[in-house]
């Protein structure tokens, strides 16, 4: 059922967006999809409104049934009310700015999550607003074009958070992620060298997709950090859930709407077909931003970028899978030169390994921004095939340190 349709049948049910399901180990995560259905929540644990703290939900020993990750549930008040009768919630002093709420539902016997709710562009966009809009135009982005290039894969843990810098300046920083349960002093340890760096080269941020472990650590940010360390930010205009319309009203204020540019996803005709990318900026550019297509799967559905000099190359793919980027943007770095890769979603699902090295080009290094985890990341299949492939690989959990490549 639509979210219009569902709100005049059940006013008073709360709709949570599932950022997480884990199965394995009972634990859900979830947001509100904007601050009146995060309001109907306090309202029902009889809690202070507060859009200043952190309003993602951790729900601990779940056993209900199987949901989906990237989907919106209806939740009805007596269950939430029920948690607090129990005394099951924990709000204080989780040191997060992440996550709000805590609540063990082992002994939660009804069905927590209710029927699912879609969302419809015609219907819903206008009444929820989940489309955010800066002024910037897309094809003025201001990119760095010339001087000695690296690129720096910051060792944050099970996150992402990549550099690109130009004459030792760091221009571009592609994601700014942390673990889920990082608490705030690990935020601030990862932030508080950027904060003295950033200030002085002004760098665009990029964000690959509203996913969690890439921007958590912006929220650790004050407002006067994000204005000093960016001159420019860009990311999907589709927000997913209150968390991320917070985050995307500070940074556009941070570095003004000119300066915001959000990318709306590519139409994709054909259902069940490939999620394509196609390249926003000239091919011919040292720095080319990709586009994908729009889909449920927030990791196919976001922004790639590649980076190339005369002598090496490098992918910086977010959470894409190995046939987007082979079959869309290998192809056009087929020429004579050392070729690298960030592995796509720290070395977890990204989808058959299909990757065909250009032609022309040499693999060289294959790096993985990874942590501590319980998904099993990196998958040692993967590796095998990149490896397979020419690569070398390197994991940010095993050297302990941020990993640079030089092109």
């Amino acid at each position: 059922m639509y979210y219009y349709y569902h709100k005049r049948l059940y006013p008073d049910r709360v709709l949570v967006y599932i950022e997480e399901f884990n199965k394995e180990d009972g634990t859900v995560l979830f947001d509100f999809i904007d601050s009146n259905e995060y309001n109907l929540f306090t309202q029902s644990l009889n809690a202070n409104y507060d859009l200043n703290k952190p309003s993602m939900v951790l729900l601990t020993n779940y056993k209900g049934r199987t949901i989906q990750d990237d989907t919106i549930y209806a939740i009805r008040p007596s269950t939430i009310q029920s948690w607090r009768e129990q005394n099951i919630i924990n709000f204080d002093n989780l040191n997060s700015f992440l996550i709000g709420y805590n609540i063990n539902v082992t002994n939660t016997e009804q069905p927590i999550f209710n029927e699912s709710v879609s969302l419809s562009d015609l219907l819903d966009a206008f009444n929820l607003n989940y489309y955010m809009k800066g002024s910037g135009n897309e094809s003025k982005i201001p990119f760095q074009k010339k001087g000695k290039v690296s690129v720096t894969v910051r060792n944050v843990g099970q996150g992402n958070w990549n550099e690109i810098s130009f004459n030792d300046k760091v221009k571009i920083v592609y994601d700014a992620g942390a673990p889920m349960k990082a608490s705030k002093s690990d935020i601030a340890t990862l932030i508080r060298s950027r904060n003295t760096l950033y200030p002085s080269s002004k760098p665009i941020l990029i964000l690959s997709h509203w996913d969690k472990d890439h921007y958590h650590s912006l929220i650790g940010m004050t407002n006067t950090e994000l204005q000093n360390n960016f001159s420019a930010f860009v990311c999907r205009d589709r927000v997913p859930n209150l968390t991320s319309r917070k985050l995307f009203g500070r940074l556009q204020t941070a570095v003004g709407s000119a300066n915001t540019y959000t990318i709306p996803a590519d139409t994709r005709l054909a259902r069940g077909g490939p999620t394509s990318f196609r390249p926003l900026t000239p091919l011919l550019n040292q720095i080319v931003l990709y586009n994908s297509q729009h889909h449920k799967n927030r990791n196919i559905s976001g922004l790639a970028l590649t980076v190339k000099t005369q002598s090496g190359s490098i992918v910086l793919p977010g959470d894409a899978h190995y046939d987007q980027i082979s079959r869309d943007i290998l192809p056009h770095l087929n020429y004579k030169h050392n070729h690298n890769l960030v592995v796509p979603h720290h070395g977890g699902k990204a989808g058959t390994f299909n990757y065909l090295v250009p032609q022309l080009a040499s693999a060289d290094q294959a790096v993985i921004s990874v942590g501590v985890n319980r998904y099993g990341h990196p998958i040692a299949n993967y590796i095998t095939s990149l490896r397979a492939s020419g690569f070398k690989t390197q994991q940010t959990n095993t050297t302990h340190a941020d990993i640079i490549i030089s092109l």
